[in-house]
């Protein structure tokens, strides 16, 4: 770990302090000086004390950095452009839960960027809110990447590609397909499931095999069902076939 790190770290721990409630604040670690089209790790400390219960962590990354799970600490990890939202149905016990990830950095990328966001949980019955502070690194690029003919005319600032949206259906055939976006052992609100997707009349609760599994649906054919796991940004998200109306293995 860098002294620059250590630095970024102290003034973020000194920010939070103050905008904590208690104890409870949010570290993000990260390299404060990356190369552009490369990977660095980055690590996100939650201190939460005592806390327990449902929580969420939102992070909003600049245009063209893609962060990439490694362990999701038991949050449901959904990506929404530039937004990322770690949700905990119930937090862990631990008093510190660490999240570990890459982030890609788009090799056009250079200048100062930041990282922000907040940490939103229940404490005392009550909801309550943090900010994360501001993160700031430096992106380096030798813009060697002009001379390469085969990426000349790439444009040079990066945008994020639009996907073709699919939409979920309510369908009255018995066949049909779903995509589960998640599983837990405690049956989930309605604010809890806005939370996961906003469009809660798509989504079905099924209790099966001890857990309470939420699918979103209904897709005529698979490759409907397909392109929307690959784009509704639920990490992990993964196809599960009805015959019958029954629920099957996933294809």
């Amino acid at each position: 770990m860098t002294y620059q790190i250590l630095y970024f770290s102290f003034l973020l721990l000194l920010t939070s302090n103050i905008l904590a409630q208690g104890d409870i604040f949010v570290d993000v670690v990260i390299s404060s000086k990356i190369d552009a089209g490369k990977n660095y790790p980055i690590d996100i400390i939650v201190h939460k004390e005592n806390i327990g219960g449902f929580a969420k962590l939102e992070l909003y990354m600049p245009v063209g950095i893609e962060l990439y799970p490694i362990d999701n600490a038991g949050a449901t990890l959904i990506k929404q452009g530039q937004l990322v939202k770690y949700i905990w149905i119930e937090l862990p016990n631990t008093k510190d839960i660490k999240i570990t990830a890459t982030i890609n950095i788009d090799y056009r990328l250079v200048g100062y960027k930041e990282i922000y966001g907040n940490f939103f949980f229940v404490q005392d019955k009550n909801k309550a809110k943090i900010s994360i502070g501001v993160i700031p690194f430096q992106i380096r690029n030798d813009m060697s990447w002009k001379n390469n003919p085969n990426l000349k005319e790439t444009a040079e600032y990066p945008k994020s590609p639009e996907s073709p949206k699919i939409k979920p259906q309510k369908l009255s055939e018995p066949h049909f397909y779903r995509v589960q976006i998640a599983a837990f052992k405690r049956r989930l609100t309605k604010n809890q499931l806005i939370e996961l997707y906003p469009e809660i009349d798509f989504i079905k609760e099924e209790f099966v095999d001890g857990l309470y599994k939420y699918t979103i649906g209904d897709f005529a054919n698979i490759d409907d069902a397909k392109m929307f796991r690959n784009t509704c940004g639920i990490y992990g998200a993964f196809v599960v076939k009805y015959e019958n109306y029954q629920r099957t293995i996933q294809p």
